[in-house]
């Protein structure tokens, strides 16, 4: 029972499935990443963009062999199968919504046998698998607890409780390095303004991870300033850990404070370092 406890059963997420001979192609035109280049049994990191390039919903595509499912918050779930439907026309693209259920564990810990699929996590090894199930197994199995936020914290991965539906940028919630985005790929919706951003270097603020100097909770309500010139905003956090959205100016500061508690900036092992002296117009 000891391995099983560490499997997080994500009651916030619903799984939506895709069938019909078009199911791929639809998406395809639609998300930021290469539904085409997927292999039965693996997943992907993608979002859904409006026509500014700003993410109106992330999730995750996973293909079986003749089904696509989609991962995702199950706040934006109805929402985003009324958004797609809307593109649907007359393609031959059936959109439902699962009562299938989304567990994760560490690496260390096995996927259930029962799942319908189990994938490594798209975005970084470090943060273990994610698995759809039948529903009825997640109560047998799986108990909620606090290990995935920390997980994604420690290593700086942003998610859905990090970005703001219809403001923030691909690159901002760095899908550029954590494989959730395409440079191969046709057009999508938003592909302009994404492809502009990356290759004229305009990005001047990324969701970075953050944590308390001396290991105390963060507080929540507080700016985030350097040399008492705001410079960033809490985003998710968890104890002494969080996400912070940060300009550029403050990335290579050591003095910046949350309020009045001092804070570290946690520069991720994925994110390269060239990316701190890339310049930005406008700073």
């Amino acid at each position: 029972m000891r391995t099983l406890m560490k499997r997080n059963h994500l009651s916030h997420r619903s799984v939506i499935s895709f069938t019909g001979s078009e199911r791929a192609i639809f998406l395809q035109g639609l998300v930021t990443n290469d539904v085409l280049a997927l292999a039965p049994q693996q997943s992907c990191w993608t979002a859904l963009l409006n026509a500014q390039g700003r993410i109106q919903a992330l999730f995750y595509l996973w293909k079986a062999d003749d089904i696509l499912f989609l991962d995702i918050a199950t706040e934006h779930a109805e929402t985003i199968i009324k958004t797609l439907n809307r593109f649907r026309l007359r393609a031959d693209v059936q959109i439902e919504l699962t009562n299938y259920s989304i567990l994760t564990g560490p690496v260390e810990t096995p996927p259930p046998q029962q799942a319908i699929l189990a994938v490594s996590d798209p975005r970084h090894l470090a943060l273990g698998w994610r698995a759809i199930c039948p529903h009825p197994i997640i109560e047998a199995t799986a108990a909620r607890d606090n290990d995935l936020i920390t997980r994604r914290l420690m290593i700086g991965v942003p998610d859905d409780a990090d970005i703001i539906p219809g403001q923030t940028l691909v690159l901002e919630a760095n899908m550029d390095y954590l494989h959730g985005v395409s440079w191969e790929k046709g057009c999508y919706l938003g592909q302009e303004v994404t492809a502009r951003t990356h290759y004229r270097g305009l990005i001047k603020k990324r969701i970075l991870p953050i944590s308390s100097r001396d290991g105390t909770p963060l507080p929540a309500e507080a700016a985030i300033t350097l040399n008492g010139q705001e410079v960033g905003e809490l985003r998710s956090y968890h104890g002494s850990h969080g996400l912070a959205l940060l300009h550029r100016r403050a990335w290579e500061a050591t003095n910046l404070m949350l309020g009045l508690c001092p804070i570290t900036l946690n520069w991720p092992d994925w994110l390269p370092r060239e990316e701190m002296k890339h310049d930005t117009a406008g700073q």
